[in-house]
């Protein structure tokens, strides 16, 4: 069951109906990355909202595959234009097969500087069981030391606010604050959130399985890169 949020048929039917898309079975590659750019334009129209544009220091954190679609359009609709940029590149590995426990280790990231943090949003095309937004978070939080968290995605499983909270102190946790289209509430072994974003999200993106896709350099990071930098760190 799905239940939306921060959005009305009235005057969000065009977000819904993208959001409706991403779950669309034989929709093509090219649709699927349009609909992710879209939705993360509609993201950061709500961010200038909820912030009143008030973004002081700001640093945007995402997956590698979010980085060229989702991430992208959050980007170019932020009212804050000077924004600091971290991507990482996770694995995905499961500790646990009966509890569905899961590590996601940082293979390599790109984190450009930023003094004085004020506001870090972490973008995530979908949010279930939290473990590579928890991984981003511990290796960030601690060094740049932001005011304001705000935990940013399309779709949230029911239970992901109050379990990514639980692995932070409340000194962190307090800071977060959490931004959705939609929280569904059924979940499949074999098919993962239902509907969530219409199933494993790096084919969808024409990135290959999980080990393929991180072998793609986003567009967004290249088109930062400086030479003579540190930047880019494997991990």
């Amino acid at each position: 069951m799905r239940t939306y949020m921060n959005l009305t048929y009235d005057t969000n039917r065009e977000t819904i109906h993208l959001m409706q898309t991403l779950s669309k079975p034989d929709i093509s590659v090219e649709d699927y990355r349009r609909s992710f750019h879209l939705i993360g334009e509609a993201l950061g129209r709500l961010l200038n909202e909820q912030t009143q544009g008030e973004y002081g220091n700001t640093m945007l954190a995402c997956a590698s595959e979010d980085a060229d679609w989702l991430a992208h359009g959050v980007l170019e609709t932020l009212s804050q234009k000077k924004v600091s940029l971290a991507v990482f590149w996770n694995e995905r590995i499961t500790l646990n097969v009966s509890t569905g426990l899961e590590y996601s280790p940082i293979v390599k990231s790109y984190i450009e500087p930023i003094e004085e943090c004020q506001t870090l949003i972490i973008v995530k095309s979908i949010i279930s069981t939290s473990c590579v937004i928890r991984t981003q978070l511990t290796r960030l939080v601690n060094k740049i030391c932001p005011q304001k968290i705000y935990i940013v995605a399309p779709v949230m499983y029911k239970n992901a606010q109050v379990n990514l909270k639980k692995e932070f102190p409340a000194s962190i946790s307090e800071k977060f604050r959490f931004l959705t289209f939609a929280i569904d509430t059924i979940k499949d072994k074999e098919k993962g959130i239902i509907p969530g974003v219409g199933g494993m999200v790096y084919p969808k993106l024409g990135l290959g399985d999980i080990h393929e896709k991180n072998k793609y350099m986003p567009n967004l990071v290249k088109g930062r890169i400086k030479p003579s930098t540190n930047t880019f760190i494997p991990t």
